[in-house]
């Protein structure tokens, strides 16, 4: 009887350590999320960028305009930055139709540790990926960037930053942006938030091995639903219809190297 307990005693703990096995969840290797935002000199990727301005027309009402530019983005030289972590110029260059030439227009900078991927774009530091990346990622993707922070859009004063919130969407998955189906794409919902006056999301979606593919952002504000008595249709009304400053944007990768 007591060699038949030991037996399954055994018994039971290693069904409890396989149990245990089974239910922790496995390492993280940091430097797998990695390819979603490589780093190299020399390499580009091009984008359409369409956007709608949103802007207080001179006899009331709201007036809107479209605008299309072709944009890219490529990697220039490296250099340490004031800590003496890598950072690289990314160049940018704009024009307004397929045929003509590029033009510079400015340079931001990225860079890459083991844990975060940065971007400074006119002067505003975002984080724009941690690692490991996981399904249940969260974080502060603004946290260098004052909430208050203002922006001039076609002559209205706007604060975009309202209320962001980084978290991983979907990751490791199949799907297809523009023209092109991609094996493995990161989604990252940057910015998801709603008022009766204030519109802010952001979604930004990457490629293994190739980077940023789509970006789409929706900066609107509206006083609409400020009246009184608030109009029936307040809640159910589009941002799209009764954005009165702001804007939307949407740059899709079209050629990458």
């Amino acid at each position: 009887m007591f060699f038949r307990l030991i037996s399954v005693f055994a018994l039971l703990c290693c069904c409890t350590a396989c149990s245990k096995r089974e239910i922790e969840p496995p390492a993280q290797d940091p430097a797998a999320g990695h390819a979603y935002f490589p780093l190299q000199t020399g390499r580009f990727i091009e984008y359409a960028v369409d956007s709608l301005l949103f802007d207080f027309a001179p006899g009331g009402g709201t007036q809107r305009d479209s605008v299309r530019v072709y944009l890219r983005e490529q990697v220039g030289e490296s250099f340490p930055d004031a800590s003496g972590a890598l950072r690289f110029a990314v160049e940018r260059y704009e024009r307004s139709n397929p045929t003509d030439a590029w033009t510079l227009k400015n340079v931001w900078s990225a860079g890459r540790t083991t844990t975060q991927a940065v971007r400074t774009e006119d002067n505003l530091r975002f984080l724009r990926l941690v690692f490991p990346l996981t399904r249940a990622t969260q974080w502060d993707g603004n946290l260098w960037i004052d909430e208050s922070v203002k922006m001039t859009v076609a002559g209205e004063t706007i604060q975009p930053f309202i209320n962001w919130s980084y978290h991983v969407k979907t990751l490791d998955e199949p799907g297809a942006v523009g023209a092109f189906g991609f094996d493995s794409l990161l989604t990252v919902t940057e910015a998801d938030y709603t008022s009766a006056l204030e519109r802010r999301w952001s979604e930004a979606q990457y490629a293994k091995n190739i980077g940023l593919v789509r970006r789409e952002q929706w900066i609107l504000d509206s006083q609409y639903c400020n009246n009184n008595p608030p109009p029936t249709d307040c809640a159910t009304k589009p941002w799209q219809e009764k954005a009165e400053k702001g804007f939307v944007v949407r740059q899709v990768a079209l050629y990458w190297n």
